[in-house]
């Protein structure tokens, strides 16, 4: 009877090992592991520029995008590091897309307006484990803030948090709090546009190893 106990204990410790091995190779599953050894080329066509806003006191998120954009490569070819450092990225401000084509006018017409800026201009200075910095000039204003980035199933992702105060931003938050009052409005009855803005920027690549 012993015996028979110790070989179930035996079997539970294997099986239980076994399905934590398991587990931590899925959780590893579709994520690339950043080497200096890999090369890669950028996919112009599939890259996508993502930004939340949060509005109401309870701070909700606000989800868009830009659907136009350029870059210019310092280099063609090489690790995630070399292709990211010194990458220039402009992007139209005329292609925010909120979801919605009143409030996509309204953020035109009114905030970009307002805030001077019809091109977003971006140069990613520094890179370096998975962080680095981009110059980012707005309003006609640069300042060079920080970003983190990983890299899964070949696409880079780049996600960075922005404060428009830092830009001067609160004449054109002013304006379009007061285009979007009613809807700008949570069930405290104040009307709020929070300053900070998530942006995230996915870079296809292609990898050269293959």
């Amino acid at each position: 009877m012993k015996l028979i106990l110790r070989s179930l204990v035996f079997l539970f410790i294997i099986s239980m090992f076994w399905s934590c091995n398991n587990s931590a190779k899925e959780s590893r599953e579709g994520k690339n592991e950043i080497s200096k050894n890999q090369s890669f080329v950028i996919d112009d066509s599939g890259i996508t520029v993502a930004w939340t806003a949060y509005k109401f006191t309870d701070k909700i998120a606000v989800t868009g995008t830009f659907d136009d954009y350029s870059i210019k490569k310092h280099s063609k070819s090489g690790s995630v590091e070399n292709l990211l450092t010194k990458l220039r990225i402009s992007i139209p401000t005329h292609s925010v897309d909120a979801m919605n084509a009143i409030r996509d006018f309204k953020l035109r017409s009114s905030f970009f307006d307002a805030f001077n800026t019809s091109t977003i201009n971006g140069t990613i200075l520094k890179v370096n484990e998975s962080k680095g910095f981009v110059r980012l000039k707005m309003n006609k204003i640069s300042k060079n803030i920080p970003f983190t980035y990983s890299l899964v199933n070949d696409t880079i992702s780049i996600f960075t948090k922005l404060d428009l105060k830092k830009w001067k931003g609160e004449e054109a938050l002013s304006r379009i709090e007061m285009e979007c009052v009613e809807h700008l409005k949570g069930g405290d009855g104040i009307s709020k546009l929070w300053p900070e803005i998530d942006v995230e920027i996915k870079i296809p690549l292609r990898n050269t190893n293959n």
